[in-house]
């Protein structure tokens, strides 16, 4: 059971953060601004439902800029596992 419990503690709280190279409290703080960048686009979207001559690319501009974001931490998590398994080729 102990170890069960223990397994679910690393399985939620520690693999994902170090699969992308952070700790928990960094992984957070990058997480949280995320989520709150996405409220301020359901409001921005919200408001253009209402008035649609208002934020007409507001929410698809940032979603794509956050996409790109995303993807780059995404590569840059990758490259780290790879150059820490001893395998990363620049060239590739």
């Amino acid at each position: 059971m102990i170890r069960a419990m223990s397994r679910l503690f690393h399985r939620l709280f520690v693999a994902h953060p170090r699969e992308v190279d952070e700790g928990y409290f960094e992984h957070m703080a990058a997480s949280s601004r995320f989520g709150f960048r996405l409220l301020k686009l359901a409001g921005a979207a919200f408001l253009h439902s209402v008035v649609p001559g208002l934020c007409k690319a507001t929410v698809s501009r940032e979603v794509c800029c956050m996409a790109d974001e995303m993807d780059n931490r995404a590569r840059e998590a990758r490259e780290c596992r790879m150059r820490e398994a001893g395998v990363w080729d620049p060239g590739l």
